[in-house]
């Protein structure tokens, strides 16, 4: 009897260990999934998405300027940037001073004005050259994306009507937004010292949503076509520039375009307050923005409108949501696991001041345009 007790109370302890051993196992492979996989709410592959989204943009308008610029604005062009500029000149007294540059502002005031068409090209070829080291590395600084701008800048400034679009200005305003995400000086996917500012991502989602409400109200307020819903019907042989497609989304049943309408209006009226309503209603609204602009750009021709127009939109997303686009165990998203790891142990390292700088300063541009506002 007291052997068979002992061998009853040994299958006891084995079982009793087995689950406890298989339970360690399961909690093992939970530390595992979360250490490979990116944590919610951060922003350091969106980051890298959205450098190379904004210098895509970058690298076609500066192709398109050394394309045409010189038949355009050129010496020879249908309205040379140097007349331009010499009217600029006149009006302020027939100086090139700080009166001239706040007018008018372009570097093209300290060049050499005998071969605009060699100037118009430099600037042309240096935007391509900045842009398309930013495209294929995803690394800038601030003083990559501040060239880039200040050089497409100084193109708008004497583009006169040909850079009158709204495309240009549209562009300036999302790659000055462009300049805060980055660092001062370090050039890297993933400065672990440079955290992705917080700010930064919320100004462009605030600027999808005033582009898309903008785009509804304009619309709402003008012709009663988009009341009635019957602005389909003849929108894609009015529109600009038509392409192939254009036709054969005009010979679609009525039905088809009241529905195209009442979607325009939920897309630009409705979905941008989804970016207030938590993460995962802010990326379906980031999901539907883009998903609307494809439309656009398969059924119509607006120049990089709506390629540009998708760039805002990639701020609804965090780095959960876009891992799928980096390879996995290498490159940039395996820095951002490290840094994930490296906060769960507390030993994150601490921003440096220059990260501070486009916090502050994009703090200090808001509360100087509400005080003008007051004002």
């Amino acid at each position: 009897s007291t052997v068979r007790k002992r061998r009853v109370d040994s299958r006891r302890t084995e079982t009793d260990h087995v689950p406890r051993s298989t339970d360690n196992g399961a909690g093992d492979n939970r530390d595992t999934d979360k250490e490979t996989q990116l944590h919610p709410g951060t922003f350091w592959l969106t980051r890298v998405v959205l450098l190379r989204s904004v210098a895509f943009i970058y690298i076609v308008a500066f192709s398109v300027a050394y394309n045409q610029n010189k038949q355009l604005i050129g010496d020879n062009g249908l309205m040379p940037c140097k007349n331009y500029l010499n009217s600029v000149k006149r009006y302020v007294g027939g100086k090139i001073g700080l009166e001239a540059l706040a007018y008018t502002p372009s570097i093209l005031w300290f060049l050499d004005w005998s071969s605009m068409d060699a100037n118009l090209d430099g600037m042309a070829l240096v935007g391509m050259a900045l842009s398309g080291f930013v495209l294929m590395t995803g690394m800038a600084n601030m003083v990559i994306m501040v060239t880039l701008w200040v050089l497409y800048h100084s193109l708008v400034n004497v583009g006169q009507l040909w850079y009158s679009f709204g495309w240009e200005s549209q562009l300036l305003e999302t790659g000055f937004l462009a300049i805060f995400l980055c660092p001062v000086w370090t050039l890297s996917q993933v400065p672990r010292s440079c955290p992705p500012s917080l700010i930064c991502i919320w100004t462009f989602r605030w600027l999808i949503v005033r582009i898309m409400l903008g785009a509804g109200l304009i619309k709402i307020r003008g012709d009663k076509c988009w009341r009635d819903l019957t602005c389909m019907d003849y929108h894609y042989e009015t529109q600009p520039v038509p392409n192939p497609v254009s036709y054969y989304m005009h010979r679609f049943p009525w039905w088809f375009h009241r529905f195209e309408t009442l979607s325009n209006h939920f897309v630009e009226l409705i979905a941008p307050f989804f970016t207030f309503l938590g993460r995962r209603m802010c990326m379906v609204n980031g999901a539907i923005q883009i998903l609307f602009q494809v439309v656009l750009i398969i059924s119509g021709n607006l120049s990089f409108l709506n390629w540009l127009t998708i760039v805002p939109s990639l701020a609804c997303f965090d780095d959960a949501s876009l891992g799928f686009l980096f390879s996995r165990g290498s490159g940039a998203q395996k820095s951002v696991l490290e840094l994930q790891k490296e906060k769960s142990a507390g030993s994150m390292p601490r921003p440096t001041k220059g990260v501070q700088v486009p916090e502050v300063t994009l703090c200090c541009g808001t509360d100087t345009s509400r005080r003008m506002q007051l004002n």
